[in-house]
């Protein structure tokens, strides 16, 4: 367990754990885990971290981390003591049901708000002929870094959907997708709010097949992958998208220690929710109203602090969902 940890948390700067300051009792730094280049977790997570410092005068450093999973072992090491994930991610790791998770349950973490929604995409240059799921079987495919929800999910989705690739690849988005274009991978498949920016960045010149679900496809998804949901890719989200593609998503959320502060937690939550337009300057699916029930249904609760926030904005979480 110790080496598939330290294989997933990557390497970046580590704070002292939580020094306190002398008259709020909160710690005068805090480590936030955020994710890999090319990813939007990369965009949001700073963007986030100088709202909380210009609003709270806490000093910000951030993990450069694998993603979604990372995040929560390093929170749960106390490595840091914020960080950006999934709600089917946190689902897995609250029973302890995927294998990342080495069979423990996570208990140190706390939702603090819905940031954004992500959603499954998938390319392929369109000379391989790969336009469908089911001809993805037998394939190299891209998945994204170690320690990221398409890394997580991935081999669980294929597998609900009957593909079976040759192999399941990670790596960072850029490189990944440098290795599709040479044809080292056959398509790549990173889950991120659309579009996913190394994408984005790729398909500039580039002829790509967007490859989406069927209805009954992405029901067998939701059926089998508790947290994930049916999403739509919409029309000219990349260059060359003349039409709509179906596919399937997951909420990102926003986490924190369980031990943080009540007031603290109160605090870089309001940062966030009192700025969704600045936030939206990085990822513009961050504008969207917080969907509280993507995290409530996942079977996550919430930091005390973080309801206190959420009610003093008129949003009340019901009690049941909240845990010290």
């Amino acid at each position: 367990m110790k080496l598939a940890r330290r294989q997933l948390l990557g390497f970046g700067l580590a704070l002292p754990a939580m020094p306190a300051l002398a008259d709020t009792g909160w710690p005068s730094a805090l480590v936030m885990g955020t994710g890999r280049p090319g990813g939007d977790y990369m965009l949001y997570g700073p963007a986030w971290g100088q709202l909380i410092q210009q609003q709270t005068g806490i000093g910000m450093a951030y993990r450069a981390s694998g993603g979604a999973e990372a995040n929560i072992l390093l929170i749960d090491e106390n490595t840091a003591q914020l960080g950006l994930t999934t709600s089917v991610i946190a689902h897995e790791a609250r029973l302890g049901s995927d294998p990342w998770t080495g069979g423990a349950r996570f208990s140190s973490f706390r939702a603090l708000f819905p940031m954004f929604p992500s959603v499954l995409q998938i390319v392929s240059p369109r000379a391989t002929g790969i336009a469908t799921l089911a001809a993805l079987t037998s394939q190299d495919i891209g998945v994204g870094p170690l320690g990221s929800s398409g890394s997580a999910i991935l081999p669980a989705l294929f597998k609900s959907v009957g593909v079976i690739p040759r192999s399941i690849i990670t790596g960072d988005y850029a490189d990944q997708l440098r290795d599709m274009i040479a044809g080292k991978l056959a398509a790549c498949a990173f889950v991120g709010a659309p579009p996913v920016p190394a994408i984005a960045d790729i398909a500039m010149g580039r002829k790509l097949s967007l490859i989406g679900f069927s209805a009954a496809e992405a029901a067998q998804v939701t059926t089998m992958l508790p947290g994930m949901i049916p999403a739509i890719l919409e029309a000219g989200l990349f260059p060359g998208q003349t039409i709509a593609v179906a596919s399937v998503g997951t909420a990102n959320i926003a986490i924190g220690r369980a031990d943080l502060p009540d007031t603290l937690a109160q605090a870089i939550t309001l940062a966030a929710l009192r700025n969704r337009s600045v936030l939206a300057s990085t990822v513009p699916a961050a504008a969207a109203a917080p969907d509280l029930k993507s995290v409530t249904e996942a079977g996550i609760d919430f930091h005390p602090g973080a309801a206190m926030a959420f009610r003093s904005l008129g949003l009340d979480i019901p009690k049941e969902y909240i845990e010290p």
